[in-house]
């Protein structure tokens, strides 16, 4: 009866973590893409550049969800 139930309980744990998981791993690769994007759209000379540039984009996104 109780292997009944932890298995049940399981099988419930990972129907729910396992979209999670995958929405998680998505947004991540997501904003990863779209930083490089953004930082190759405004083609940087050098180091300083790129991290100027990638400061200004967190800088808007972080606005962006206010």
């Amino acid at each position: 009866m109780i292997s009944v139930l932890l298995t049940i309980c399981v099988i419930a744990m990972v129907g729910i973590i396992g979209p999670l998981v995958g929405l998680a791993s998505k947004s991540q690769s997501t904003y990863g893409s779209d930083l490089e994007q953004y930082i190759n759209s405004r083609n940087p000379q050098d180091t300083a550049d790129v991290e100027r540039i990638a400061r200004d984009y967190h800088l808007a996104s972080s606005k962006r969800y206010l």
